[in-house]
């Protein structure tokens, strides 16, 4: 089954690469060619030895590549703590997103995401979807923007697993229409630029079940950025994400406090 989630995700993934490059291939035939490619990635660590033994670690990466209307995105993401030799948390979650700029402030959008946090008690989160976005506000100072999107889930958490060894094996094809379900996401976000070389953003991410309402989750999170030099930048980020019916065991809140250092080119 993990393997079968690879191999779709990288497939995904692939399609997405040719179809851009391809988009690409023809824009560059035209005389006027505007390729554009920014970095961002952040990385924290923090040891302790003596008497205890701690550490942990992150590394937050975002890629962006945009040609006139379009613009592919990648993120990527993991989060590591062990203290006194136990895993405390350990989360990976990646993200492909392309978007076609319809109007000045309206686009189109559609993305592949992947999750994994074995400790809040799900092996995986697999999503497909599509939909749109509006910039609302952008100027120096501030930058508003929403999106909606409609999109297909699968997910395999600890409590399948021990119902699926109580009631006996089953098919690959049962297993992924037993765990899979149509959502609904909204997402908010607000840039803001508090001076030449300090801004801070936030976001908040609504993921609602369509086939069980009681089945939602958000995503909060703010963060404020101080500019060392043009290509570093120290961060401090907070994010909260609450699930309002949790994998059964499990807490429904989960927070993190991460203070990193950002490389951009």
């Amino acid at each position: 089954m993990k393997k079968w989630i690879k191999l779709t995700f990288l497939f995904l993934i692939s399609i997405l690469m040719i179809n851009f490059g391809l988009f690409a291939e023809q824009e560059g035939d035209k005389k006027e060619k505007k390729l554009e490619y920014s970095s961002e990635t952040s990385f924290s660590l923090v040891l302790v030895k003596g008497n205890n033994e701690n550490i942990s670690y992150s590394f937050d990466t975002k890629q962006s590549l945009a040609l006139r209307k379009n613009k592919l995105e990648f993120k990527g993401r993991f989060i590591k703590a062990k203290s006194n030799g136990i895993k405390t948390s350990e989360i990976y979650n990646s993200q492909v997103k392309y978007d076609y700029q319809i109007k000045s402030f309206v686009y189109l959008l559609g993305f592949v995401r992947y999750e994994r946090n074995k400790l809040a008690g799900y092996n995986y989160r697999l999503a497909l979807s599509g939909g749109g976005g509006a910039t609302w506000l952008n100027n120096k100072k501030a930058v508003l923007s929403s999106e909606i999107a409609l999109g297909w889930n699968n997910e395999e958490n600890s409590n399948q697993v021990i119902m699926n060894n109580v009631n006996g094996s089953s098919s690959v094809w049962e297993k992924t229409i037993k765990s899979s379900f149509v959502s609904f996401i909204i997402t908010n976000k607000l840039d803001l630029t508090l001076s030449k070389t300090a801004r801070c953003s936030f976001r908040e991410t609504i993921f609602i079940n369509l086939e069980e309402s009681n089945d939602y989750r958000m995503n909060s999170s703010a963060s404020i950025y101080a500019a060392i030099t043009p290509s570093l930048a120290l961060k401090t980020s907070i994010e909260i994400i609450y699930s309002h019916q949790p994998v059964p065991g499990f807490k429904n809140t989960d927070s993190f406090l991460l203070t990193s250092l950002v490389i951009k080119l």
